[in-house]
């Protein structure tokens, strides 16, 4: 009667491969995926370790000789990788977590380690054992902890304000920022705290007595808990004859951390009592002086003003016909507007005549131009001008916050000298510091009725004449002023 023989493989622990572990099973003993696959016996030149594993001691001491396979069989596993592998080694490392117990002859294993070449390892799926006899084994359980979960805090804030209306005084509560679900009180004195209803962020309360006690107003709220840390847990099989390591399965979570206490908060807030409502007495009427006019009220005093000017030259310009080795030709002179800044001192000797002295300084545009028969040619440098001024001023106005004065002055200045080249052709001017007059007109405007500070605005007259090659030109600058002034 022919009959089929199944090979027991040396791959499961050393499914012995060697002429003494082949093992014969009828055909119809084994069916689904371990059909011809059953593992009879243990050991053998598969096996991990050469010698076999003693107790729990020599387990420890020949772990070196286990990690190799235990990194590449743990890690093959997609479900457990290399973190479980690490929990692996050091649980054995430790010795915690391990009992001593026989394998069963019909053990359920998921995978179980072989060694196919030496220092190779790998895993065959599925497990089908049916063992000839028992075998001690180390049962090892790795508890991988779960993410740990953050509890959410409690928040309170609280602000309240009472509305002291003779009638229907209330106390006014805001709790937004607040935790959900709060519990609210309202305590006034020495009372016994009171629930405040509603739930939104604002609530009002009647005030009972708001100009007699101060109102305290207290919020509580509560966190959700922190919840309870797990573990995820792993069971190994390792048969002591061989040292091929076998994974059981993952096992039902464990608990490793209790569910937390919620995290609560407490903030209050105190109102003051209401000020009791008095009706103001008026105070006696008492008969003064009236006070003098503003513009009056500096008599005896100094005022300074600074301010930016602008420069309009009103005199006229200088033209004259030449002959040049090229032919005939006309050249032109003339001075142009300019800015500059200046400031002054005035002291008031009454409400109507003041001195002042003024410094001046500023620049403005010139052009000497050239023309002959074929091209204009010119040159255009910058010219400088400054002024030191002295004299007295009278002011129009003695009523109001305007000052409106006039006033002639003398003084002395000019403009620099000058030097100008347009091709071979020289023009010099000889401006110089001279002697001057003028007069201006100013304004002067208070900020405030009884303030120090105010703005200045004028128009100056400068009669100036300078000197060129030419002659005498009339320069005449109008300024007008913009600025601020101070009493003092």
């Amino acid at each position: 009667m022919k009959r089929r023989f199944v090979v027991v493989f040396g791959v499961f622990c050393a499914f012995a491969l060697t002429s003494a572990a082949l093992l014969v099973a009828p055909a119809a003993a084994a069916t689904g995926p371990c059909e011809g696959h059953w593992v009879r016996i243990l050991g053998g030149p598969r096996a991990v370790t050469r010698q076999p594993l003693g107790d729990l001691t020599s387990l420890r001491r020949r772990l070196p000789q286990l990690e190799a396979s235990i990194n590449i069989v743990v890690t093959k596993d997609p479900s457990l990788g290399p973190v479980v592998a690490a929990a692996l080694i050091e649980e054995i490392r430790s010795g915690s977590g391990i009992i001593e117990r026989s394998m069963k002859r019909d053990e359920a294993i998921l995978w179980m380690a072989y060694q196919p070449k030496p220092n190779r390892f790998d895993i065959i799926p599925p497990a089908c054992l049916r063992l000839a006899r028992s075998y001690p084994a180390f049962e090892i359980t790795v508890a991988i902890p779960d993410p740990e979960q953050v509890a959410e805090p409690a928040n309170c804030a609280v602000s309240a304000t009472r509305s002291c209306t003779p009638e229907r005084p209330t106390l006014n509560i805001d709790i937004r920022g607040t935790s959900p679900d709060a519990r609210v009180t309202f305590a006034a004195g020495d009372q016994p705290a009171v629930e405040v209803g509603g739930t939104g962020a604002s609530r009002v309360v009647a005030d009972q007595e708001p100009y007699d006690l101060d109102a305290v107003v207290t919020v509580r709220a509560e966190g959700t808990p922190r919840p309870a840390r797990t573990a995820r847990v792993f069971r190994f099989l390792i048969p002591k004859i061989c040292g091929n390591l076998a994974y059981l399965g993952e096992a039902a979570s464990r608990t490793i951390a209790p569910e937390g206490e919620p995290l609560s908060c407490e903030k209050s807030v105190r109102v003051s009592r209401c000020e009791p409502v008095v009706a103001p007495i008026p105070p006696p009427v008492e008969e003064r002086e009236p006070l003098p006019p503003v513009a009056d009220r500096c008599l005896d005093c100094w005022v300074a003003r600074g301010f930016l000017f602008a420069s309009f030259p009103t005199g006229t310009e200088q033209r004259r016909d030449i002959l040049l080795p090229d032919g005939p030709a006309w050249e032109r002179f003339k001075l142009g507007n300019g800015f500059g800044l200046g400031g002054s001192l005035e002291r008031r000797f009454g409400p109507v005549v003041g001195l002042e002295g003024a410094l001046l300084f500023g620049r403005g545009k010139s052009d000497y131009r050239l023309k002959d028969l074929r091209l204009t040619r010119t040159d255009s440098p910058k010219a400088t001008f400054s002024a030191l001024t002295l004299g007295p001023n009278f002011h129009l106005l003695g009523t109001g916050g305007a000052d409106l004065y006039v006033g002639p002055f003398l003084g002395f200045g000019g403009y620099t000298d000058l030097d100008y080249r347009v091709g071979d052709r020289r023009f010099r001017t000889q401006f110089d510091r001279r002697f001057l007059w003028g007069a201006q007109i100013g304004l002067d405007l208070l900020f405030s009725a009884n303030g120090p500070w105010g703005f200045h605005g004028g128009l100056r007259y400068i009669d100036l004449s300078q000197d060129t090659d030419v002659g005498s030109i009339k320069i005449d600058p109008l300024l007008t002023e913009v600025g601020l002034f101070y009493r003092f």
